[in-house]
């Protein structure tokens, strides 16, 4: 692969730009386009035909599995979901958040503690 860059004048072909993954194909004898600092590789013809078999290759395997799981996924969605929903409003954690409980557990009445700080001013 020959390496030109961006802005140069170049033959017919079609250039990738491995920074960008841009590509460019010339029809007949141009400028690529972009600065001098845009590198851009030539693909040969046979490259891209060999890549292009491989990728058809790996759709056609792969489509199959593609539908299945698409399929899968949307009756799971149709079928679960409702009772995900159903699920996820009947159980409840107890948290109401407009509620406060800022006088603490525990602690018993209020006056009992009054008179154990100053246990000297009842029998006064």
């Amino acid at each position: 692969m020959t390496r030109y860059s961006g802005g140069e004048s170049v033959d017919a072909g079609t250039y990738w730009n491995l920074k960008s993954m841009n590509v460019v194909e010339l029809k007949k004898e141009g400028i690529l386009p972009g600065g001098g600092e845009a590198t851009y590789h030539r693909l040969p013809f046979f490259l891209l035909f060999l890549a292009m078999i491989c990728l058809g290759g790996v759709y056609v395997l792969f489509l199959p599995v593609l539908i299945i799981c698409t399929t899968v996924y949307m009756v799971g969605v149709r079928v679960f979901g409702s009772l995900f929903l159903q699920m996820r409003k009947s159980v409840s954690f107890g948290w109401r958040p407009q509620e406060a409980y800022l006088d603490g557990k525990g602690k018993g009445n209020g006056k009992k503690e009054a008179n154990n700080e100053h246990p000297g001013k009842e029998a006064e």
